[in-house]
């Protein structure tokens, strides 16, 4: 388990601390990964959210971006990352630190 932060976000008005917390690991040089789920999938639809891309490995529920009724492509991420639970599973267990927003 490398020195990785875990990030999932579950609100829809966190953004800016998200943008905020990942410029302080960057400084820090601590990777991260980063799972959208419930209202959280809805950040992926803000223009600043391609702010995100490549700084982070970052995935969401594909269940919840649907069930939000939202489709179509997400700035910086790929097919492979519209992904389930297990993700974020994966997630806690590949992270030695790990937030919620």
């Amino acid at each position: 388990m490398a020195e990785t932060l875990g990030i999932m976000v579950a609100t829809q008005d966190s953004l800016e601390h998200l943008l905020g917390l990942v410029a302080a690991a960057e400084k820090k040089g601590v990777p991260m990964i980063i799972f959208l789920t419930a209202e959280g999938v809805l950040l992926s639809q803000d223009p600043r959210f391609g702010e995100l891309a490549g700084r982070a490995e970052i995935s969401l529920c594909d269940v919840g971006f649907k069930g939000f009724g939202l489709e179509g492509d997400v700035p910086g991420l790929g097919k492979k990352d519209f992904a389930t639970q297990a993700r974020h599973a994966e997630m806690l267990a590949d992270c030695k630190y790990y937030l919620m927003l």
